[in-house]
């Protein structure tokens, strides 16, 4: 009886502990306050009164994160225009669901698909090729995000359906500026806090930062999610660069990428990408 009785209470600190420091990991990181519907999809900007004018990329210049230990100058041109003129390729991805997350990717699939948002290929499904628009949040709408320079960037198929729709923007922690991505769920939204690093002549961006990580943000308040990303992005040609994804029509891609999440520190999922201009 004493056993059972202290393990039920190892278990209720355990939980509490993991608590406060899920609500203290979120706490003074500025968030995204924008929200999607049961639905989410390429028009979600509009439902809300979000879309701006339209701009050419995810952000306005990559000087902007500028720092001891990232030369923008030091960036491949090809990776540079895909971060500052984003629209002006298309991409091809793939997804590599790792175990033992693979059943609830499926069965995630069906939800992800009909809410039109992170719309990744089901494990074994086929590569999707997708076009991007992009637009500064709306004045009303970057009034209320306490983020720099919010722009979205909507990711659609070639018959509409929507794959990806964020709010791309950036904030200063301890004095360096790091990338700050919303997506909007069914009443919340999924934060993620970046630094970007330079990786022979590409990208790294990873979220061992100043507030890097995942948060979930609801009504309720914010918390940090036990999770990690890390992107790899560089030139076709570099011999460094991420492995394609296994698809047809990419023998003309300028860049490829890598997008590697991991949940409770074991890998949850491998997004491969190749950009070509289009």
């Amino acid at each position: 009886m004493l056993r059972g009785s202290n393990a039920r209470l190892v278990g209720i600190v355990t939980c509490a502990a993991a608590l406060g420091w899920a609500v203290a990991g979120a706490r003074d990181v500025p968030l995204s306050p924008h929200h999607g519907n049961a639905r989410v999809g390429p028009d979600w900007p509009d439902r809300h009164g979000l879309r701006g004018e339209r701009v050419a990329g995810e952000m306005a210049s990559l000087d902007a994160y500028e720092r001891p230990g990232f030369d923008p100058e030091a960036v491949h041109p090809d990776v540079r225009a895909l971060y500052e003129r984003t629209s002006d390729f298309e991409m091809t991805l793939t997804a590599a669901w790792h175990r033992p997350f693979r059943l609830g990717a499926r069965l995630a699939s069906c939800w992800t698909s009909r809410v039109e948002q992170l719309n990744l290929p089901e494990p074994g499904g086929d590569p999707k090729r997708v076009t991007s628009d992009l637009f500064a949040l709306s004045p009303v709408g970057a009034a209320a995000d306490p983020r720099d320079d919010p722009r979205l960037w909507i990711r659609t198929t070639e018959d509409g359906e929507g794959v990806f729709v964020a709010v791309y923007a950036s904030h200063v922690a301890d004095g360096e500026r790091v990338v700050n991505v919303a997506v909007p769920l069914p009443g919340a939204s999924l934060a993620t806090v970046l630094r970007m690093e330079n990786h022979g002549t590409g990208v790294a961006l990873t979220t061992d930062c100043p507030d890097g990580g995942l948060y979930l943000h609801t009504d309720a308040g914010a918390v940090r999610l036990p999770a990690s990303q890390r992107f790899g992005v560089a030139p076709a040609g570099d011999p460094d660069a991420p492995a394609p994804p296994d698809a047809d029509g990419i023998a003309d891609a300028a860049v490829f990428a890598d997008q590697r999440i991991r949940l409770c520190g074991c890998p949850l999922v491998t997004v491969r990408y190749a950009a070509t201009r289009a």
